[in-house]
């Protein structure tokens, strides 16, 4: 009998099957919808293919679905065939069209890491060799290679391609990702999964470029002065404090982290991205930097010695309390923040400074008086500015 019994069915791979749907769905019906709607991509011998290689060309047709989804819609649909009109509704495929589009970034990520490093049957094209970094991409490469050791830097190779999209890929997942990805594909593959879930935190080209110029040198500085788990969440949370943290060294980070990171915690990595700031604090005693604990990351370094030559202790918190309330966030940042302007900084000190406030409780009628200073200047900035 076991010689007659029938061979059991290999079990369905659901998974694999909606894969394979949505990528043929994207293949077929989507790129042809995308091309009568952009005609020139008829010139390519493989429109799929030359797009999901280029992120510029990637990032502006998913946009041109998210703007004309009504010319789409009759594929995003469930599994009953019912229009699926939110990003997060299950499709037919049983993905959602947010889940879908983590899939086009990452398969779009290998795809431009395939062609700018070359695969085992094809190989890079040739990069012109230009004398000076012209653009940010180029800015970016040039950092590479000048601050994180020759056997860092990217070079045209296959290995280099699946490493890269390897190191990358988990923390892809949604479209403004897509023009990142040339400049992602720059970075050192050892610092992308240094950084791991702190690549989302990039969300410019001049954010990596920042990121490009802190170095090797400075982010192993960071690793020896923060213990792991702070390393950790620095790279998670704000991998650009690196440089900061360098700058500090480890006697004045252990200062500053035990001064005011249980005040402020998560943005205690904001706080220690500019050096500016980091000096102004560090000549600035503790009690003071507690009473700013809530702006620091805010604050320039122009601003934090202003604020301490001019404000009482106690008028410290109130200051930045009525004031970031007045002039909204945005304001706010625009005076005390980086750069800041340091004439209005000043002025705005001052004018505490001469303030005869009630004896009796002088911080009280500070908050009272407040209001109306950070009003008049939203009334009136350029005559507020002019002393008027």
């Amino acid at each position: 009998m076991a010689a007659n019994a029938k061979p059991v069915a290999k079990p369905v791979d659901k998974d694999a099957a909606n894969r394979k749907e949505i990528i043929a769905t994207i293949k077929g019906p989507v790129t042809a919808r995308v091309t009568q709607l952009i005609p020139a991509l008829a010139a390519f011998p493989n429109p799929y293919a030359a797009v999901l290689a280029t992120p510029d060309l990637l990032y502006a047709c998913m946009q041109l679905i998210k703007t004309k989804r009504d010319q789409f819609q009759d594929l995003l649909v469930d599994r009953d065939g019912n229009p699926v009109t939110t990003d997060d509704g299950l499709l037919r495929c049983e993905r959602s069209l947010n889940q879908v589009i983590s899939m086009v970034v990452r398969s779009g990520a290998k795809a431009y890491s395939e062609k700018r490093f070359g695969t085992a049957d094809k190989p890079a094209a040739p990069i012109p060799v230009k004398k000076e970094p012209k653009t940010l991409l180029e800015k970016i490469q040039s950092l590479v290679s000048g601050k994180w050791g020759d056997m860092e830097v990217p070079k045209p190779s296959p290995t280099q391609a699946d490493q890269f999209y390897t190191a990358i890929k988990d923390y892809l997942d949604y479209d403004w990702q897509v023009p990142l990805i040339p400049c992602f594909a720059e970075l050192p593959v050892k610092l992308i999964r240094e950084m791991g879930l702190g690549v989302t935190t990039l969300r410019t080209p001049e954010g990596i470029a920042a990121l490009a110029d802190i170095g090797r040198h400075s982010m192993d500085s960071a690793k020896r002065i923060l213990s792991d788990s702070m390393m950790r969440e620095m790279l998670d949370t704000q991998p650009l404090a690196a440089k900061g943290v360098a700058f500090l060294g480890k006697d004045r980070y252990d200062f500053l982290h035990g001064t005011v990171y249980d005040k402020m915690g998560e943005k205690f990595w904001e706080m220690c991205v500019d050096c500016d700031r980091l000096e102004a604090m560090e000549v600035q005693n503790a009690k003071d930097l507690e009473q700013m604990a809530g702006h620091l990351h805010i604050l320039s370094g122009e601003s934090i010695n202003q604020i301490v030559r001019y404000l009482n202790f106690s008028q410290i918190p109130i200051f930045l309390e009525i004031g970031s309330e007045k002039l909204g966030e945005e304001t706010f940042a625009e005076i005390f923040g980086i750069p800041g302007n340091k004439k209005l900084i000043k002025m705005f000190c001052e004018k505490i400074k001469t303030w005869k406030l009630d004896a009796d409780d002088p911080d009280a009628d500070l908050r009272a008086k407040l209001p109306d200073v950070f009003g008049a200047y939203l009334r009136a900035p350029a005559d507020f500015e002019k002393g008027l």
